[in-house]
């Protein structure tokens, strides 16, 4: 009973989240016309898509088990920096990615046992990490951008089919794939229930440690996976990028449907909160907004978001308490 009410809930958020998004594009087309549903314009909405939805789809594993990674943006960074470090002294394509996609695994891997084997809370571990990545990106850098990249490199999120963008697929994609795995794996589905209670997961022979150990490691994996597909898009490595995207990864993931005290999180919920955010900040530009409020926005989206779920969880609770 207690799942088909979860179920319920999530189909629920689902179809608010479309409708809504439908609302605020059909509003736009009529207040903007073609100025917003030009081609430019949607590109433009969906440019950083890929990466966002990735970051967002990490961030939701962690958020299940009940835990959060601010570290996400730096280690973007950090995988960019190395790859094209890699890259502009000569090495394969396929060995730079492959180191750049391991170091992103190992350093999700210390996130989870800083976690989950010392006992340190998600907020200050993946705090720590994310200050100590990106001053590590800025010595490597000094604050330079890494260019030259070979074509091999950059024609991987450059290209397309059938019209659409290598990025967008492999997101979308990568996606799925997370989505079935949460459904039909084993070690994936025990994430909610360490979410859920960590200490009855444990009596019930759940392994905690492990479970909680590869949250952390897909969400430092597709942060790397983001990176590989920002720095071939900009045809650079730099380390300032990912500054601020764990909001909007926060952001996204909990419009679509994860608790912050976790045991609950839809994927597709989340690609509809990451579709949600970009579309807001579009819409906030097309009236003139200055870009620079972009993270603003999804600072004051993650509140309202938060808000609601206070709100639902209140109401859920008194009607239990009624029963």
């Amino acid at each position: 009973m207690k799942d088909q009410k979860k179920l319920i809930t999530v189909n629920g958020r689902v179809i608010t989240l479309t409708l809504i998004i439908i609302v605020i594009f059909i509003a736009m087309s009529i207040i903007k016309g073609e100025l917003f549903y030009a081609r430019s314009n949607i590109q433009a909405i969906f440019s950083n898509l890929s990466y966002d939805l990735l970051l967002a789809c990490g961030m939701t594993f962690v958020l299940i088990l009940g835990g959060i990674d601010l570290s996400v943006g730096s280690i973007l960074a950090f995988v960019g920096v190395i790859v094209t470090l890699l890259l502009q002294k000569g090495m394969a394509v396929p060995l730079a990615i492959l180191i750049g996609l391991s170091s992103s695994i190992v350093l999700g891997a210390i996130n989870g046992g800083l976690v989950a084997k010392f006992n340190i809370a998600p907020f200050i571990a993946t705090l720590g990490t994310m200050s100590i990545l990106r001053g590590i990106c800025y010595v490597l850098t000094s604050g330079y951008f890494i260019a030259n990249l070979p074509v091999a490199y950059t024609k991987i999120a450059r290209g397309s089919m059938a019209g659409i963008p290598n990025k967008i697929l492999i997101s979308l994609t990568i996606m799925a794939v997370l989505a079935v795995l949460s459904t039909r794996i084993r070690g994936f589905k025990q994430m909610y229930y360490v979410g859920g209670n960590a200490q009855a997961a444990f009596l019930s022979g759940i392994p905690v440690v492990k479970t909680t150990l590869l949250g952390y490691v897909i969400s430092g994996l597709m942060a790397g996976i983001a990176a590989i597909l920002m720095t071939s898009t900009l045809g650079m490595g730099q380390a300032g990028f990912g500054l601020s995207f764990e909001t909007k990864a926060i952001a996204a993931a909990v419009i679509g449907g994860a608790n912050m005290h976790g045991g609950e999180g839809s994927f597709l919920g989340t690609a509809l909160g990451v579709i949600l955010v970009a579309l807001v900040n579009n819409v906030f530009i097309m009236f003139n907004g200055s870009p620079n409020w972009s993270v603003g926005i999804s600072g004051i989206i993650l509140l309202l978001a938060a808000a609601v779920d206070i709100i639902r969880v209140k109401s859920q609770t008194r009607s239990e308490a009624r029963k």
